[in-house]
Formats: C-alpha cells, structure tokens, sequence
C-alpha cells in the first residue's frame, strides 16, 4: 500500500492530478478497503502532499492563484450539487460514460501532441473566448481565462467529486492547458494548488463522520509525502511537451481506472 501510495503520488504530483482518483480504485478492489475509509484516507493523504507541492512551485514562480481561486469557487458548489444529485441519477451509468469521455480527452491530446490530427479543441477554445474574459499575463506567458468556462468545468469538477467520490483535478488541469491556453508547467501546480484547499477541507468532514481510518491513512499519508517530493524532484526534468503528453496519458489511465472501478466497485 505504502509503494502505490509512493507510485500514484508522484505520477499524480507530475501531472496535477494529486492520485486520488488512482488510489481509491486501488485500495477498494486490491486491498478490501471499504469505500468510505479509502476516500477519507486519500483526501487525508492528499492534504500534506498537496501542501508540499504548492510550496514548491510557489518558490518556482509555477501557480497561478487568480485562477486557482477562479476555478475553486464554482467547484465548492458544484460539490455540494453532486451530493445532492446521487439521489436522483444513475451514478453508474453516468460515471461509465464520463470515464469514457475522459479517455477519449486524453487520446485526442495525444493524436494532436503526436502530430496525427489538426484538432485544437476549437470548441472549448471558442467557448473561452466568450466575455466575461480576464486576461492573464504572467512572466510564464499569457492566456485566457473565461467566465462561461470557470463556471461550467469548475461546477462539473465538484458534481463530479459529489457524485463519484473523487477529486477534480483531472478535468481542470487538462481544461488550463486546452481551454485556457495555460502552459502545462503551470496547469499542473496550480491544479495542485486547488486540491490543496479541497483536501483539506474534505479531510475535516470526513474525520467528523468518522471515516478516516488510522493504520490506513498513516501508511498513505507517507506514501504520498514521499511522492509528491519525488514527483516535484522529476517534474523539473521534464520538458513541457512531454508534460502534456504525461497529462494525456494521465486522463487515458485515469478514464480507464475509473470505468474498471464503476463496473466492479462497490457502486455497481
């Protein structure tokens, strides 16, 4: 457990994921983990690893705070939204379909990184451009950051959370680099950023319902420290092509894992 923790971590840390969506598939179907202690234990988990993250790529100069205020507001209400709505949707069925556009994200990422197609994500491009806009100019470049968009995939990042029991950050980090035009070196710290606040507050709710379970969080908790300091250690390395490429992979893996889960999980 404590070497998956390490593994998901640290590939979660490079792409702005945080892992969560990895880990909690892994500690219910490999380790009989029950459901509600395995998301308490991985938000837990998340928070220090989190913390490291954004103090690191602060001192870098890598997260965009604007943004990732911008994008958390909506995210809190969509939250509380998609906890309300698992009463009345087919969570099943939604997530089968949700991981299967999310594979087919991170394929098209990929056909377009790979040079086999010409698409760039022109609707979600045009949709940004949409007023209200704020333009951002940054010393690591510039871009564009649309209401309509905030709003709408902030909002689906929380029903998401709400609905499955698992983070957001795998929608907008991907949603900076297409939509926004973000660079990926700094989607991803700022994505980290966001899941900095989420997990922390989702780490107090969750031990008020008592679902934090000790010898489990402990050995994810310094998985996931660990991690995320190897993670931040090899994301310097990497060039910001290859990063949106790990990021493309990121969505395929993840769309996969959680369409495998939603079949053999405990919500089928």
């Amino acid at each position: 457990m404590f070497m998956a923790a390490v593994l998901v971590s640290a590939f979660g840390t490079i792409v702005g994921f945080g892992g969560g969506v990895f880990m909690v598939p892994l500690l219910v179907l490999f380790f009989h983990v029950p459901i509600h202690f395995a998301v308490g234990s991985v938000i837990l988990a998340l928070f220090p690893a989190a913390v490291i993250s954004t103090i690191h790529n602060l001192r870098r100069g890598f997260v965009d705070l604007v943004v990732g205020i911008l994008l958390e507001i909506p995210t809190i209400g969509g939250t509380v939204l998609g906890a309300w709505l698992t009463r009345y949707l087919p969570t099943v069925q939604l997530a089968l379909l949700f991981s299967g556009m999310v594979t087919l994200t991170g394929f098209s990422m990929l056909r377009q990184e790979y040079g086999n197609t010409s698409s760039k994500f022109s609707f979600l491009t045009s949709l940004n451009r949409l007023p209200p806009r704020l333009e951002r100019k940054t010393p690591n470049g510039s871009y564009t950051i649309g209401g309509l968009t905030t709003v709408l995939f902030g909002s689906l990042s929380g029903i998401i959370a709400g609905l499955f029991g698992i983070g957001g950050g795998f929608i907008k980090g991907p949603l900076m680099v297409l939509g926004f035009g973000m660079p990926a070196r700094v989607a991803a710290p700022t994505a980290l950023f966001m899941i900095m606040i989420t997990s922390l507050v989702g780490s107090v709710s969750h031990y008020l319902l008592g679902h934090l379970q000790l010898e489990t969080g402990l050995f994810l908790t310094a998985g996931f420290t660990l991690g995320s300091i190897l993670g931040n250690l090899r994301s310097a390395s990497i060039a910001e092509k290859n990063l949106v490429q790990w990021i493309a992979w990121g969505l395929v893996v993840a769309g996969l894992v959680m369409a495998i889960f939603t079949v053999t999980g405990p919500a089928r």
